[in-house]
């Protein structure tokens, strides 16, 4: 009788243990700048409790007199398995970036400058999100979305001041696939009696991964560039094009002739080349940039046009930046993250959601809704 009513409290702790959502306000993130205005917050929502299953989040309130007059947008990346606080933070549309020796710089580009910003990592194994289930790592798209709807509906729990927020839900690559699935299941879940429905307003995809065949214009896009000659195009359009390549990629089944026709265009596209912006300068390492400073009038051009282009051109070094500053364990504590001491280091993208993903390439996204 005893021992079954100190399991009861036992059980009882740890459901409340595992429920919340550590919602944590970010006094100042190491490096960051005086002038800042607006609050900051990060850490856990809670998506299943008995698996001990949370997703790490990352909540920029707008930098404005009142936060809750404008919108809540919430930000995916894709992958799968590729991280929203890395990418999307800290390198795209976030108030800060990493620069030189852990300093952050304001991003005047960043999106709360008109909008309050929530990253989430998503799903399970992506970042610093985890779970106490190993089976909770194997995911698919489905589970995905259903895992985001309980992300949204506890973390307006958390942040009940926000429920009358419009919600935008944005992101890039394979939030192509997140958003609309996520989008679906709201409309979903507003149709349910008795509940307060979440105020989605729209949806916003950038460059989205919608269906494999749309890559198919790859390579011309290479080509126009001056990135590959014009035999790897011809192979490229008659041999195999980028969709089947990845098609055979994602399915364990790389054909012989795609290896061969896409390792000599990478070859030719070379390593210090971005795959993504072929236009971008390359990340010059200390010892670089100080050889362009023993050069006398040459080193003081180059660091003249970097000054000119710093302000429209995205800093090349942010991707080796960024992980340096996210394994920094005084920005881990900063942001409540990493709070079990996960046995890994933060990185931007998770092979094994990648891996456990494959099945989902082929959704139909383009008809979800229609």
């Amino acid at each position: 009788m005893a021992s079954g009513f100190i399991l009861e409290v036992i059980s009882l702790f740890l459901f409340f243990l595992y429920s919340k959502s550590f919602a944590e306000l970010i006094t100042s993130l190491p490096g960051q700048p005086a002038n800042v205005y607006f609050k900051q917050y990060g850490g856990y929502i809670v998506t299943d409790a008995q698996h001990g299953r949370a997703l790490f989040y990352y909540f920029v309130e707008a930098e404005t007199a009142d936060p809750l007059l404008r919108p809540l947008t919430l930000w995916f990346n894709g992958g799968p398995g590729c991280s929203s606080l890395g990418f999307g933070a800290f390198m795209e549309n976030g108030p800060f970036q990493p620069g030189e020796n852990g300093i952050l710089v304001k991003n005047k580009h960043s999106w709360n400058l008109e909008s309050n910003m929530l990253y989430v990592e998503s799903p399970i194994g992506v970042g610093f999100s985890y779970s106490n289930t190993s089976s909770d790592y194997i995911w698919n798209d489905t589970k995905t979305a259903e895992d985001n709807l309980r992300f949204v509906i506890n973390w307006l729990e958390e942040f009940p001041n926000y429920k009358d927020s419009e919600l935008f839900l944005t992101g890039e690559s394979y939030a192509g696939h997140y958003i609309p699935q996520l989008a679906a299941l709201i409309v979903e879940y507003n149709q349910k009696p008795n509940i307060r429905p979440i105020k989605l307003k729209s949806i916003a995809l950038g460059n989205p991964l919608l269906d494999l065949d749309i890559s198919v214009l790859a390579g011309d896009y290479l080509w126009a560039h001056g990135a590959i000659s014009d035999h790897s195009l011809m192979l490229e359009k008659t041999v195999c094009n980028y969709s089947k390549f990845l098609r055979e990629y994602i399915h364990g089944q790389s054909s012989e002739d795609c290896n061969n026709v896409f390792n000599r265009i990478f070859n030719e596209i070379g390593k210090d080349v971005g795959q993504d912006d072929l236009l971008l300068p390359i990340c010059l390492s200390s010892n670089s940039a100080q050889q362009f400073k023993l050069k006398g009038q040459r080193g003081t051009i180059h660091a003249a046009i970097a000054r000119r282009t710093r302000e429209t051109i995205p800093d090349p070094c942010l991707p080796d930046r960024i992980p340096t500053y996210l394994n920094n364990p005084q920005v881990q504590k900063a942001l409540h993250a990493n709070t079990t001491h996960l046995p890994y280091h933060w990185g931007f993208c998770a092979g094994s959601v990648f891996s456990h993903s494959q099945l989902s390439f082929s959704h139909d996204i383009l008809n979800i809704g229609g």
